[in-house]
């Protein structure tokens, strides 16, 4: 595997593009709480379903959070549920763009954000094991291991890259910024 620095592999590519999946789905989340606010509805059968087959919670009736806030428009934690799944997806695009490019504040901004995430995982499977979560934990645990790699080996070729220049003449250096 060839990585250059401020050049995207075909693996940050895809991470900046699961990435944006996620902000999209938070701009969702957060855009649906508003727009579903104050309307009387019950945990439809569908959100249920969902909640049972991924074993997101053992709680059946789990759902009747949401339901809660929304049946309270003015509440203020509608709000700040919808600020944060409105920051959540500013980060999330943040983040794919900065993978995207290739550049390495997005790659370190990917792994600090992956790896905060790896002991919540954990704890959800200490309480419950399912496929769903065992995936999740797995594809984040790849993600951190790849995000190291590709920072730790643009780290060794921009040392390397400045080193070369630093060992060069002032008329050399200065040809070289007026190439660029």
């Amino acid at each position: 595997m060839v990585i250059e620095p401020n050049k995207p592999t075909l693996g940050l590519r895809l991470i900046a593009v699961f990435e944006a999946l996620k902000g999209t789905v938070g701009l969702a989340v957060g855009f649906g709480l508003h727009a579903f606010a104050g309307h009387h509805i019950r945990p439809h059968p569908f959100l249920r379903s969902i909640v049972h087959h991924f074993h997101l919670t053992g709680d059946e009736n789990s759902p009747g959070f949401i339901v809660e806030l929304l049946k309270h428009p003015d509440d203020v934690r509608l709000k700040v549920w919808t600020l944060l799944a409105v920051f959540y997806s500013a980060l999330r695009f943040t983040e794919a763009y900065g993978l995207w490019l290739a550049r390495r504040w997005g790659e370190w901004l990917a792994v600090i954000s992956a790896a905060l995430y790896l002991p919540f995982e954990v704890y959800a499977l200490s309480r419950s094991i399912t496929v769903f979560k065992l995936i999740v934990l797995l594809l984040n645990i790849v993600f951190v291991v790849y995000l190291s790699m590709v920072l730790k080996a643009t780290r060794r070729k921009r040392a390397t890259a400045a080193a070369l220049l630093a060992n060069r003449g002032p008329s050399e250096r200065d040809a070289n910024v007026v190439q660029k």
